[in-house]
């Protein structure tokens, strides 16, 4: 599976109960290997650097600051969403677009 569609910033829009998504939460996927997991803290935004990578239709995560792994199958929903599926606990996540008055770089 090519995993140029995964590039970019994607924004939580709801996760089932069990799964332990804060509000607010947005993954931003850059080239190389690295994810920047975002999370709202208190009106601020943390970032924690993890490393992934995708096998199939799993994604891997890794967090090298502190022994923790993930893994999680993926797919490319409707409407450009990205859908985790937990083994049952299901997550979906939007495209973040910055807007038409954004400056590119």
């Amino acid at each position: 599976m090519s995993t140029d569609w995964l590039m970019g910033t994607w924004r939580l829009v709801r996760a089932d109960e069990p799964l332990d998504f804060a509000p607010g939460v947005r993954m931003e996927f850059l080239p190389g290997g690295v994810l920047r997991y975002h999370v709202d803290v208190g009106g601020v935004d943390q970032t924690i650097d993890l490393l992934y990578r995708v096998e199939g239709e799993v994604l891997h995560t890794e967090n090298p600051a502190a022994p923790h792994a993930m893994s999680v199958r993926l797919s490319h929903g409707e409407g450009d969403s990205l859908l985790f599926d937990f083994g049952g606990p299901r997550a979906l996540l939007v495209r973040e677009v910055r807007g038409a008055g954004t400056a590119a770089s």
